[in-house]
């Protein structure tokens, strides 16, 4: 009789911890300090990321076009230029990644270090 109570007693359990989960889920919760500096962080380096994304596979793709046409259709005229431009395309990525990361991070330095001093300082 005690394993059926504690088989009872386990199943409600499960479906009170599960009711629980549901509910948090539609409770607002207060965004705490350390969330939203991660957010802010990803909205400083984001859109260097993108810029250096495209930028590095667009010239990857470009310079494989031109390695094509030279190793396989023995076209040097053509592909050597295009290879040398996918290739600096691809080396450009990471300097637009700093180029535009740097400029956010002067536009978002006073929030960041704001926040991030919240966090840092002992709480009493």
């Amino acid at each position: 009789m005690s394993g059926m109570k504690t088989a009872d007693f386990y199943a409600g359990h499960q479906e009170s911890a599960k009711a629980e989960r549901i509910r948090k889920q539609y409770i607002d919760r207060k965004e705490d300090k350390l969330e939203q500096l991660r957010r802010l962080d990803g909205r400083v380096k984001a859109p260097g990321r993108a810029a250096a994304g495209i930028l590095g596979t667009l010239g990857a793709l470009i310079m494989g076009s031109g390695m094509s046409l030279v190793m396989v259709w023995g076209n040097m005229e053509y592909g050597l230029p295009l290879g040398i431009t996918g290739m600096l395309l691809a080396i450009l990525a990471y300097p637009v990644y700093s180029l535009i990361t740097g400029k956010r991070k002067k536009r978002f330095a006073g929030q960041i270090m704001e926040i991030s001093s919240g966090l840092m300082e002992p709480e009493n």
